[in-house]
């Protein structure tokens, strides 16, 4: 063990202390530098926070807004030409309750004569018939405005659907 003397202590101790107090300086320095710049995004994190609560809350009632469904306006039935009572237009009737139907909805000719009867037979002298309503949804088919889902057996009828199917099945 070194003896030291009491200059080199003083020394010693005094250099140490140039050496903390510099440090601390230094530190001191940073620490006020680094408040600021604490503070400062402290203040852009609240504003941003602030902004985007009222983008979601915005956000939420747009989504809500957007996702109403409208309904279009029905059509008044007393003032479309449907034909008479001997001449009724049947076509006419048809692409009327197909405008009701959803894209994916499947029919066929015997559900759609037995909605036209009930919807407009007060118009009709004879009820519509299955054979007659089948024509009006091949022709349908035909100018593209249904597709044709399967087509018809003996004892299956041809389905149908608004919009276009991935593959017809036979």
């Amino acid at each position: 063990m070194k003896m030291w003397s009491i200059e080199e202590v003083l020394a010693s101790l005094e250099a140490q202390a140039a050496f903390y107090r510099e440090r601390e300086a230094f530190h001191a320095g940073h620490e006020a530098h680094h408040r600021e710049k604490r503070s400062a995004y402290a203040a852009e994190l609240a504003e941003i926070n602030r902004r985007l609560e009222a983008f979601r809350a915005s956000a939420v009632e747009a989504v809500d807004f957007a996702a109403r469904q409208v309904a279009p306006p029905s059509p008044d039935l007393k003032q479309m030409d449907l034909g008479s009572a001997s001449r009724p237009k049947i076509g006419r009737m048809v692409a009327l309750l197909l405008q009701g139907k959803g894209g994916g909805d499947r029919f066929g000719p015997a559900g759609v004569a037995r909605e036209v009867n009930q919807r407009f037979g007060e118009r009709l002298r004879k009820p519509a018939t299955v054979a007659q309503v089948s024509i009006i949804l091949r022709r349908m088919c035909r100018l593209g405005k249904i597709h044709l889902v399967r087509r018809g057996r003996p004892r299956w009828e041809s389905l149908y659907v608004k919009e276009a199917p991935q593959a017809v099945v036979d």
